[in-house]
């Protein structure tokens, strides 16, 4: 008897999840037949609304979270470019009510919050963009509340900047943000600042500030001080500076070279005068910080020519033989691209990632942004389908410098849920008060399980830097490259100042398995490979050789 009702009890909770998985299921289907009714320029949206109506009213929003959160998205999408606001409104709110969604995407439903949302980047051309980019420009800034308090926001508004500030109103703002900054960043002991010091130093600066463009800059360099890629000053930039646009430099081996036009090799000795330490050191101040030095030398070299368009600049050159020059350059002028290595095969390409086939049997795949959200997924996933049957995998992500989705692409390479890391955020005032919890990602569809080669470079950052965490802690990966960027900080909050700055402030960081931090550190190769100007020069590209090389005696080993 006992046993006929566990029977009866388990069949029916057998029941009862079959049905929560058959209703999400539908529920992915019908958002995705919606959403095709919605892309392009020629779109359906009553075939598309009848849909997502379908999914809001039958998804479960704790066993399909995603499904219910982006057809509520799309139905204010939809609702804002009819015009109807306030309709439209009401589904960015039930949207930003869902729970359990992934953080990087709330964003969607604060923004319709804010304002008409007429543009979603994997429905709309880029045309539709621009145009929605025009409009808004019309549309003023807010005032900034000068006479008001410093506060922290979650999101950040879009404020205007006082002008003619008084002496007393720098000093209260500059207090403002440093104090915001003091209690909110997260990463002054992973980096050794004492920031005491560092308001000191700034405070004993502000006396001989007498313009709003000075103090603006200034608080542009206390941020910078925090050496992180992901905080930076929201509503303003430093003065544009032009560069020799005909003399594109690169660095190797830690030096800065020529790598196009007639002096292309030619190794940079001195920028005005100033041997190459000193020269990047002078333009620290107008560009904006990295979290790794190894990145900021890279970026920095790439403009060391830069400074004001009406002056010009004098470059001290050593040819592969020898040979040194000096030469007085205008700054401006026609733009050469840099060499870039040429894959040897035909590829499909995509928007974000492009793939073929070696004859030896080896997949390649390029992902050269994350920036497509849902669109990376899609087409990582019909590259994938595509090199099911290849010995293994080439996956390229040297110079990716983030965005999203990069953990629906490494649960492709995983057979159940994997601990990748630690994420870090503070949840306290003091700069030693933050929580920690373990991350997991969880596979997705089928698990490609021949061996993989991780192409990295150190322009490889943020989601990419994520990326090749999650990457790591699967089977079968060999990482092969140079060390990546290591910015990776996670969350932030947003300080708005009565001056109506705002200053985007890193309050996380995220660490490996073995709880050693992404930011400042990198993700350090297994294989280390560099590139030297002449491969550059001639076309070579030794990281993805040494990476085919590890992959087919990989594969070598398995036959026998």
């Amino acid at each position: 008897m006992r046993n006929s009702v566990f029977g009866i009890v388990f069949s029916a909770v057998l029941l009862i999840f079959s049905a929560h998985d058959v209703n999400a299921a539908d529920a992915a289907d019908k958002l995705q037949e919606a959403r095709r009714f919605l892309a392009g320029d020629h779109k359906d949206t009553d075939a598309a609304k009848k849909l997502l109506l379908d999914v809001v009213q039958t998804s479960d929003a704790a066993q399909d979270p995603d499904s219910l959160f982006w057809a509520c998205i799309y139905l204010g999408y939809i609702e804002d470019r009819a015009n109807n606001r306030d309709s439209a409104i009401a589904w960015y709110r039930k949207a930003a009510a869902v729970d359990g969604v992934d953080p990087r995407v709330l964003y969607m439903a604060a923004s319709g919050i804010k304002q008409p949302l007429v543009w979603i980047r994997h429905l709309d051309s880029d045309t539709a963009r621009a145009e929605q980019k025009a409009t808004e420009a019309h549309k003023p800034p807010a005032q900034p509340n000068r006479g008001g308090s410093a506060y922290i926001a979650k999101d950040p508004p879009e404020l205007a900047l006082a002008a003619n500030l008084s002496a007393k109103e720098r000093r209260e703002n500059f207090e403002a943000l440093w104090s915001i900054i003091d209690v909110s960043y997260a990463d002054f002991q992973l980096k050794s600042i004492d920031w005491q010091q560092v308001g000191r130093r700034y405070l004993a600066r502000l006396d001989s500030i007498n313009s709003d463009d000075d103090f603006y800059l200034t608080m542009f360099q206390l941020v910078n001080e925090l050496k992180d890629t992901h905080s930076w000053l929201n509503n303003y930039r430093p003065p544009l500076l032009s560069t020799v646009r005909d003399m594109p430099i690169d660095i190797f081996e830690d030096r800065p070279f020529v790598v196009a036009g007639d002096r292309a090799g030619w190794e940079v000795l001195a920028v005005d005068g100033m041997r190459i330490p000193e020269r990047i050191e002078s333009l620290r101040p107008f560009l904006h910080a990295r979290s790794s030095e190894r990145a900021f030398r890279r970026e920095a070299a790439q403009v060391l020519l830069a400074g004001k368009s009406s002056e010009p600049v004098s470059v001290t050159l050593r040819s592969p033989q020898g040979q040194t020059e000096t030469l007085t350059l205008k700054r401006g002028g026609r733009s050469i691209p840099a060499p870039s290595p040429q894959v040897s095969i035909m590829l499909t390409k995509q928007q974000f990632v492009d793939f073929g086939r070696y004859p030896s049997g080896l997949g390649y795949i390029h992902i050269r942004s994350f920036e497509g959200r849902e669109e990376i997924t899609r087409e990582f996933d019909r590259a994938l389908d595509s090199l099911r049957d290849t010995s293994g995998l080439l996956l390229d992500i040297r110079d990716n410098r983030g965005g999203f989705n990069h953990d629906d692409i490494v649960g492709r390479f995983l057979h159940k849920d994997t601990f990748v890391g630690y994420s870090y955020t503070k949840n306290g005032t003091k700069h030693n008060q933050l929580g920690r919890r373990k991350d997991y990602i969880e596979p997705r569809k089928w698990e490609y399980t021949e061996p993989i080669a991780l192409l990295v470079s150190d322009a490889t950052g943020s989601a990419a830097d994520l990326f090749t965490r999650g990457m790591r802690a699967a089977p079968r990966v060999t990482i092969v490259g140079t060390t990546t960027h290591g910015n990776l900080s996670g969350s932030a909050v947003y300080a708005v100042l009565p001056c109506g700055l705002v200053a985007r402030i890193s309050n996380g960081y995220l660490s490996d398995t073995k709880d050693r931090s992404i930011e400042v550190n990198g993700n350090v190769p297994d294989i280390t490979v560099e590139t030297s100007v002449q491969d550059c020069l001639n076309g070579r590209d030794p990281v993805l050789e040494r990476a085919s090389e590890v992959l087919l005696t990989s594969a070598k080993r398995v036959a026998k």
